[in-house]
Formats: C-alpha cells, sequence, structure tokens
C-alpha cells in the first residue's frame, strides 16, 4: 500500500491500543488510528485476516487514518497471531461464529464515537473481508463494505439482500476461491438494486494473501488502494480531500 496519497489530504495520527466494550460485559482489545486534528471523521471497522493483527494490518490502518478516517482494528484472536497456515487455520477454528458480534461491536462503537460523524464502514482482508461481506449483508445502516479476497461462499444466495454497497477484489492467482465462485458473486451482486455500486475487481498477477510480507507492493495492489479510497470518498461523508485551488 503506498504511503503517499497526492489526492487526499495528510492528517498527523494517533495510534495505539484500546479495549472495546461488548454487551455481556466482557471487552476485546483493539488497535486504533485516528487523525490528532478535533474533527469529526467517517469511521472505519478495519477487519484482519487469518494472521490476526500484524504489522502490515497496523500499517494500513495508519494509512486510512493518514487520509481522514477514525479506524479501529478489532482483534478477533484476543493478541495472537499466527506464524503458519496450520496456527492460521487453528485461529480461525477456535473463533468460530463468534467473529461477526465482534466485528458488529466495533461498528457500533465507531458510529456512536465522538470523533466519528456516523458514516461508517467495514473493510477486511481474507477472514476479514468474509466477515466484510457479512456486516454488509445483515446491517442496514452501513454506508460501505470492501473485501479484499473475502470468502464468499458461505453467503451466496444472501448477497441481494443487501442494502450496502460492496467493492471487493481477488487476485487472478487466487488460491482458495475459484474462477466460478467469484463469477457467482459477481452475477447475485449485479441482482440487486440499481442505485447501490457494487463492483467486483480482479487484480493480474495478485494471489490470495495481499498483505503477504514476502510480496512486493505491486502496480496492481497501488491501483486498488487508490480505487478502494475513491469508492469510500463517494459513500462517506468526510474532510478526506484537499480544496480545490484556484487559478491566478
Amino acid at each position: 500500500m503506498p504511503l503517499y496519497n497526492p489526492d487526499h489530504v495528510e492528517y498527523n495520527i494517533t495510534t495505539g491500543r484500546i479495549q472495546i466494550a461488548i454487551e455481556d460485559g466482557t471487552s476485546i482489545p483493539a488497535y486504533w488510528a485516528h487523525p490528532t486534528i478535533t474533527a469529526k471523521f467517517p469511521g472505519i471497522a478495519l477487519i484482519h485476516d487469518w494472521w490476526g493483527i500484524t504489522d502490515h494490518i497496523r500499517q494500513v490502518a495508519n494509512q486510512f487514518a493518514q487520509v481522514g478516517h477514525y479506524v479501529i482494528v478489532p482483534d478477533l484472536f484476543n493478541g495472537e497471531t499466527a506464524r503458519s497456515y496450520e496456527e492460521a487455520l487453528t485461529r480461525l477454528d477456535e473463533l468460530g461464529d463468534a467473529g461477526y458480534k465482534l466485528v458488529h461491536t466495533a461498528l457500533s462503537v465507531l458510529e456512536n464515537h465522538h470523533q466519528c460523524n456516523g458514516d461508517v464502514a467495514a473493510v477486511g482482508y481474507g477472514m476479514g473481508g468474509s466477515l466484510a461481506f457479512e456486516a454488509a449483508i445483515i446491517r442496514e445502516d452501513l454506508e460501505a463494505a470492501v473485501a479484499y479476497a473475502g470468502f464468499p461462499q458461505r453467503y451466496l444466495g444472501y448477497f441481494h439482500r443487501s442494502n450496502t454497497p460492496m467493492l471487493a477484489f481477488y487476485g487472478s492467482n487466487e488460491q482458495y476461491i475459484s474462477p466460478e465462485i467469484i463469477e457467482r458473486l459477481r452475477k447475485e451482486l449485479a441482482t440487486a438494486s440499481d442505485s447501490l455500486a457494487h463492483e467486483v475487481v480482479i487484480l493480474p498477477g495478485v494471489a490470495h494473501d495481499m498483505l503477504s510480507p514476502d510480496a512486493e507492493v505491486t502496480a496492481q495492489m497501488r491501483q486498488a488502494w487508490h480505487k478502494t479510497l475513491d469508492f469510500l470518498d463517494d459513500l462517506l461523508e468526510g474532510p478526506n480531500r484537499p480544496p480545490e485551488m484556484k487559478a491566478y
């Protein structure tokens, strides 16, 4: 992901760890990042993939904050990260169906936070992309959802019910989700209301793990980042773009 976005204001940000209170009286850790100035910004619940909250996820959160978003990353693995695919699958199994409840809580916290203007999006990677799909289908008050390599299988047959505009990215070298499943997702989104800006984008030469620490940042991923920002700018109210310059 690029660190410089010439089409957007760049804000100084603050970052750190917080605890999110859940309705049952418990709490979960989370990472947050937001501009330091006193203003109301649109919110993003950034949902990590099956590796947990890694340096790459924190970097993405910081970049969203730098361009004018209040970002919360709920820690679905309670501080744990996976170092292998076997560990990642174990964490995923341990999470089970509890992931959406935690994402729902993070979205609700953002909607009611004094530094958020009430416009909120869910953005997720891999497992987090799947949960972004779920939030877009279940919630009626979500402004946008973006899924990078989200698994749509369990939600097929339900996407047409969503009131939330969705942007989904897949790599042409995707290993875990077949082209047939991606095409079914595209067709199902196409049956939704014409007023919803759904789109499925295929990134040439990109595989499933779009935040892999071993992968170089490609031109396709840079384009995906800018497309994501444009998508969110169209749907979320907020002071994200610089003022128009007058010609003298």
